[in-house]
């Protein structure tokens, strides 16, 4: 390749973004949760975008990171930002519940800069079908990525710039061929993680993203991808493949170090399908802390199943810091957990819970309702089991059938207008209802539900005489407290 194109291509200028807007969980894309509307859920880092400027910083693109969500940044500020940096590429991390808004974004990006190349990635892409093409208006994207776009955004640039014909062989994209979108499916992973490089936290707001319970800076660290189950509401296993991939315990280690090191940041979020799915790789981990220089000073918080935890595990986790274990108990009814293939029963919710308040971890749990077979029974025995785990802190959502997911296909034929879906998260419904009982229902039962457990007497005072409170984190309590009952009562 001539020297002139070389330079040429490396001073481009990339704009990372999450746009203004409301906060979701954009990087997750499983969950991918509107955060304003939830209870409890924290936000998390923007990791898709720091693994993105490390990778393209070696390529020597210029990088410009900014989560103008997080950041609370006004619409006005992300058209100066283009009309002053000038970016020969933007991306954009959208999700389900914020397609419609991001492509409003992007309409609005090329009216500023016509020419500027337009990246748009997010879950709902991944190996789509001809129909989702119909129903966004897509015109002003150049490129969509469905995959793990770490893996994907350095060959996506280089046939851009070098070669288009390339663009053939690259997996997980969606690009135009005269105005027609061509779909690259993905067939196979990558399995190397550790080649990756750490996210880029020196461009990321670090301190934006807080844990809840401490009220301080929380770094997400991606620990594994894949997910082994089947549970016909969860995209994930589709996403990331069904085969678990693991970072050593050794990447994962540095990584940590780096964050307490160079960014002092000692609470971390142990991003995986399921964190506690190889107890061997978790124990390996927790051994790796406790030997070293970190032994406690790091806290953190993880994913589990109720399944796939056990008295030893626990109590080696809780030596190395775990504070936190958050687990998906779904539902109080066996027949619900069969229906959605969760894998796991009521009685080891409740055994799990036990064995978790013995060690006093504190446990995040969610719950689901709203699936088409239930009725106020199952809806019952959900609420019952939600009072009688009685766990620190808890969410429940409305069932969303995300396009590819089992649960899309189940209730496909009952999707308002067929594009319902779309735009919709985890606590605005999307369908009809469910057989017996209608979305009203649903939404009202959630909404007592949610607000007669955070009000009981007993929940309140655990709170005021938890032997870790601190002025700064009781005055968190109150203002999360607020936003509870405001999204509870009003939204």
């Amino acid at each position: 390749m001539p020297i002139t194109l070389l330079y040429t291509i490396h001073m481009k200028k990339v704009m990372l973004i999450y746009p203004p807007g409301e906060k979701y969980q954009r990087a997750e894309d499983r969950c991918q949760i509107n955060i304003e509307a939830s209870v409890a859920n924290a936000l998390r880092a923007c990791n898709d975008l720091g693994y993105l400027a490390a990778i393209l910083k070696k390529e020597n693109y210029n990088i410009f990171l900014k989560d103008y969500m997080s950041e609370r940044l006004s619409l006005d500020k992300f058209k100066q930002d283009i009309q002053h940096e000038q970016p020969d590429v933007i991306f954009i991390s959208t999700t389900n519940g914020t397609i419609f808004y991001d492509l409003d974004i992007i309409k609005q990006i090329k009216i500023i800069k016509q020419d500027v190349i337009v990246i748009l990635k997010g879950a709902l892409f991944f190996n789509p079908d001809k129909e989702l093409f119909s129903e966004l208006d897509l015109t002003n994207v150049d490129y969509i990525i469905g995959g793990e776009c770490e893996f994907i955004i350095k060959p996506l640039l280089e046939a851009h710039y070098n070669n288009k014909e390339n663009l053939k062989n690259i997996q997980g994209i969606c690009y135009k061929i005269n105005e027609e979108w061509q779909i690259n499916i993905i067939t196979e992973f990558v399995d190397d993680l550790d080649n990756l490089p750490f996210p880029d936290r020196s461009l990321m707001p670090n301190n934006l993203y807080i844990n809840p319970i401490n009220n301080l800076p929380l770094a997400t660290i991606s620990t594994s991808r894949g997910c082994p189950c089947s549970c016909i509401y969860c995209i994930s296993s589709l996403i990331s493949g069904k085969k678990v991939r693991f970072r050593s315990v050794q990447s994962v280690y540095e990584e940590i170090k780096e964050c307490y090191e160079k960014y002092k940041i000692k609470d971390f979020f142990f991003k995986s399908d399921t964190f506690t799915i190889n107890k061997q790789w978790v124990l390996d981990l927790c051994n790796l802390i406790l030997n070293s220089d970190l032994k406690g000073k790091i806290n953190w918080v993880a994913n589990s199943r109720a399944n796939t935890i056990d008295e030893e595990l626990l109590q080696k986790m809780k030596q190395a810091g775990c504070s936190v274990i958050s687990i998906g108990f779904e539902s109080g009814s066996d027949e619900s957990l069969e229906i959605m293939k969760k894998g796991t029963t009521v009685a080891q919710n409740i055994q799990a819970v036990k064995l978790i308040k013995k060690y006093k971890l504190k446990i995040w749990g969610h719950y689901l309702i709203g699936f088409p077979w239930e009725n106020k029974e199952h809806i019952e025995a959900t609420r019952k089991l939600i009072f009688d785990l009685d766990t620190d802190f808890i969410e429940l959502s409305i069932a969303v059938p995300f396009k590819g997911s089992e649960l899309y296909k189940m209730v496909y034929h009952d999707i308002d207008e067929g594009r319902a879906v779309l735009g919709k998260d985890s606590f605005e419904y999307s369908t009809i209802g469910t057989k017996y009982l209608s979305k009203e229902y649903i939404k009202q039962v959630r909404k007592a539900i949610l607000l007669k457990y955070h009000t009981r007497p007993s929940f309140i005072l655990k709170k005021i005489f938890d032997k870790n409170l601190t002025l700064p984190l009781f005055l968190n309590y109150i203002k999360n407290g607020f936003r509870m009952i405001n999204n509870i009562l009003f939204k």
